[in-house]
C-alpha cells in the first residue's frame, strides 16, 4: 500500500490576499474559490508540481489545519491505522457507501486526511 502527501491545508483570514500572494511571490496556480460542506469558503493552489495548498478562509483562525494524502488502497489504509490504534476522527463514505476518506490525529493533535484517489 502507497500513501503520499497531496496536499497542506491552511486557514488564512483572506482567501484572495493569499491567492494573490502565492501567486505574486510562487507562481502558484490556484482553483477556482468553492464553498466548503462547513460554509468556508476554499481552492488548491498549485506550485510548480509540488503537493498543492489548500487555502481555507476563516475569520480567526490561521495556520495548518491539516495534512493531506492520498491511498491506492483507502479500506486498507484504515484497517492499518485502526489496528495500530491510530486515532480515527472521522470516515467519509460516498451515496454507496464506499470508503472515501478517514481523517486521522497524530500524537499532536494534528489532522491527517487521507482519501482514495480520484
Amino acid at each position: 500500500m502507497s500513501n503520499r502527501l497531496e496536499h497542506v491545508a491552511i486557514y488564512c483570514k483572506n482567501i484572495n490576499e493569499s491567492i494573490e500572494f502565492y501567486r505574486a511571490h510562487f507562481g502558484g496556480q490556484p482553483t477556482a474559490i468553492r464553498k466548503g460542506a462547513a460554509g468556508y469558503s476554499f481552492c488548491f493552489v498549485t506550485i510548480d508540481g509540488a503537493p498543492s495548498i489548500q487555502l481555507m478562509e476563516s475569520s480567526d483562525k490561521t495556520g495548518v489545519h491539516h495534512y493531506g494524502f492520498i491511498s491506492d488502497d483507502i479500506e486498507q489504509a484504515a484497517k492499518e491505522f485502526k489496528a495500530k490504534n491510530a486515532r480515527i476522527l472521522r470516515e467519509n463514505r460516498d451515496q454507496s457507501g464506499k470508503l472515501t476518506t478517514i481523517f486521522v490525529q497524530d500524537p499532536h493533535g494534528l489532522e491527517m486526511e487521507i482519501r482514495s484517489a480520484r
